[in-house]
């Protein structure tokens, strides 16, 4: 989907470029870094591709739909390009990044594919584009591991952003290519992720949401002694204005147990943790590499709930894995029965070539692993709704997004954006604005989300 740019008053040339992004929240992150560098050396940004000049797509290639919808989106920029609605086409991100040689050869439209960098020189390579001009391989930028990141413009409402601590990751999932995309983790010195922080609270962000391939195995290449996830927390805690701090992608092994202590004494950072943990059968964790059981890890969830009281648990499963049969998924059920998570997302598996398991056939039909998604889905549509309504004639706070309407759209603390519920209120005098906290009374739970209306509403 494309990520709507703001218009720079500040013109190189009259020539406009948009950028379409692909990808998580952490590719976002890279997409606020190009359209950050283009807008401050004087190209003009628009969100529209019929309107530009040149087009930057930031691609995707984690699992095989993902690259493929990279491929579709590579397809119709060249075909514009073709037609003459386009002067140029750049491709950037993960795909150029693993698979650069293969999409040089099948796209030969595009005019310069740049892999993961800070896009430091991303508006030379435009330049260079529309001058015709050959771009070498490694003209967008630095490697970006462990640097700051404060030119980025925010593609996010203004009540939240993104924060990425660290990039790269040290595990070695069977069915993940990302540590062959985004290299080992390099941590970021924490006064470089507080200073970040402090620049978007400045822009008037009231929620930072920290992203990266492993939050929780933040600082660990730092040194023995060296910070670590906790003491980060606090000193994001301490920024002045900062609302809410919210954790996400978690790995539950090694986990950082003194952050259990932040939460409960820091409230802005919020009990809420994102742990992806892929299965409940043991087995299958063992084919997946994952470094645990089924018992470690309902330990692991266990001790959260105990030692944060109230804490909102969000976790990922992946269904049709090698190694998964019928007894091993009903394994998986019966273990997101017993744990209840009140958060939860779910895909399938993805063949990839190039990680450990892809050439592994001892797994279901892609059919198959669809039923298998559909039955967790269903059954995590209960729990969920059940979570929901136990909160039917709570008071709460939730901070506001944006608008729908007559219904101002914002999420509780128990709610990541984009991927968690959101609560409706009854707005129709429009007197909330994005980024205003506010407390609110639930009235109802419809499907996965919240109605809610002011406090001050009297009850009829």
């Amino acid at each position: 989907m494309g990520v709507p740019a703001e218009t720079t008053a500040v013109d190189r040339g009259g020539i406009r470029v948009a950028l379409v992004h692909l990808g998580c929240a952490r590719n976002l992150i890279d997409s606020e870094n190009i359209l950050g560098r283009l807008g401050s050396e004087g190209f003009v940004l628009t969100g529209s591709v019929e309107d530009a000049d040149v087009a930057v797509l930031n691609t995707c290639s984690f699992i095989g739909p993902a690259r493929e919808e990279s491929e579709a989106a590579i397809r119709d920029l060249v075909s514009r390009k073709k037609a003459g609605d386009l002067r140029g086409v750049v491709v950037a991100g993960c795909l150029p990044e693993k698979f650069r040689e293969r999409v040089e050869v099948e796209f030969p439209g595009v005019d310069a594919f740049l892999g993961l960098s800070d896009y430091s020189g991303i508006a030379r390579v435009v330049e260079e584009v529309l001058r015709g001009r050959k771009v070498r391989p490694g003209a967008g930028g630095r490697p970006p591991q462990g640097r700051a990141e404060n030119l980025r413009l925010l593609q996010t409402p203004s009540s939240y952003a993104y924060l990425r601590p660290s990039h790269g990751c040290d595990h070695k999932c069977a069915f993940c290519i990302i540590p062959a995309i985004r290299g080992r983790q390099a941590s970021k010195p924490p006064g470089t992720v507080v200073e970040e922080a402090r620049g978007l609270v400045s822009q008037g962000v009231r929620e930072v949401v920290l992203v990266a391939e492993d939050t929780t195995g933040y600082g660990t290449d730092l040194g023995k002694g060296g910070p670590r996830l906790p003491q980060l927390a606090e000193g994001l805690a301490e920024v002045e204005g900062l609302a809410w701090l919210r954790i996400m992608y978690a790995y539950p092994n090694a986990f950082p147990w003194d952050l259990c202590r932040v939460m409960r004494e820091q409230s802005s950072v919020v009990p809420y943790l994102d742990i992806p943990v892929q299965h409940g059968s043991s087995a299958v964790l063992k084919r997946m590499r994952r470094g645990g059981t089924r018992e470690s890890v309902t330990g692991i969830f266990e001790r959260l709930r105990t030692e944060v009281p109230g804490i909102t648990l969000r976790t990922t499963i992946l269904v049709g894995h090698p190694g998964e049969g019928p007894a091993e998924f009903e394994e998986l059920l019966s273990f997101l029965e017993e744990m209840r998570f009140e958060r939860l997302g779910a895909f399938t598996f993805s063949p990839e070539a190039e990680a450990p398991a892809g050439s592994e056939d001892d797994r279901c039909s892609e059919e198959e692993a669809g039923e298998r998604l559909k039955a967790v889905m269903e059954l995590q549509a209960g729990i969920h709704h059940a979570h929901q309504l136990g909160r039917v004639g709570e008071e709460i706070e939730v901070l506001v997004d944006g608008r729908k309407g007559a219904m101002a759209e914002t999420r509780s603390w128990a709610d990541a954006p984009e991927v968690d519920a959101v609560v409706m209120v009854d707005d129709p005098e429009a007197t909330l604005a994005t980024g205003d906290l506010v407390k609110v009374r639930v009235t109802g739970a419809e499907g996965y989300d919240l109605t809610a209306v002011p406090a001050a509403t009297p009850v009829v």
